[in-house]
């Protein structure tokens, strides 16, 4: 328990629109809606990328307090998997082209001839993936392939076993990116089926 959670945030905190709290104390979070009163934000995005950062009913105080001030919120399991679904978030993922992969794929000749991430993970493991796709085969065994080079790149997910969802944060990034690079194969004209997003099974 704090005492006084206020004198453990930095004074700097409010002088950007956009606050990004990665795994701190629930007290401290539950702090900073009132710290930024007046201060100009208009979004506090704090990231789970372990199910035991921030408990639901945390995530609920937070989001009516930000409410209450104005303040756009996103708690994003994982990090990557942030989507731009308000103003202020919005404008955040095209400036910085973080949150949900977005790739476009160029094919010619049965092959990925090109990658461009539109939009990534902010650890980079979308572009690492988006470089290996270059020269494979654009058919229905793309998708599982990125997979394959998801395992490969360290990603910042946990392995801890998510009570929401019967799965691991990490397995939530796994099937995020399968899907993305599915539907980017499609928006390029190539027929594949619909990628497994996630059915609790273990050991992908």
């Amino acid at each position: 328990m704090l005492d006084d959670a206020a004198e453990f945030l930095p004074p700097e905190l409010g002088a950007s629109e956009v606050v990004i709290a990665i795994n701190i104390h629930p007290e401290l979070l539950l702090e900073i809606p009132r710290a930024l009163v007046g201060r100009g934000v208009r979004a506090l995005i704090a990231p789970v990328e372990d199910p035991n950062w921030i408990k639901l009913g945390l995530q609920r105080q937070v989001t009516q307090a930000c409410a209450h001030i104005g303040i756009e919120t996103a708690f994003p399991k994982p990090f990557c998997s942030l989507e731009p679904s308000t103003p202020a978030i919005r404008e955040f993922c095209e400036e910085f082209r973080v949150g949900a992969p977005v790739f476009e794929l160029s094919v010619a000749e049965g092959k990925v001839t090109a990658a461009v991430v539109v939009r990534g993970s902010p650890c980079g493991l979308t572009h690492f993936v988006g470089e290996k796709l270059v020269g494979l085969p654009a058919d229905e065994s793309l998708p599982e392939k990125a997979g394959q080079f998801h395992h490969t790149y360290p990603c910042l997910a946990s392995m801890s076993l998510d009570p929401a969802t019967g799965e691991t944060v990490m397995h939530a990034s796994l099937y995020l990116i399968r899907e993305r690079v599915a539907q980017a194969l499609r928006e390029a004209g190539v027929e594949v089926p619909q990628t497994r997003v996630g059915t609790g099974a273990k050991g992908d």
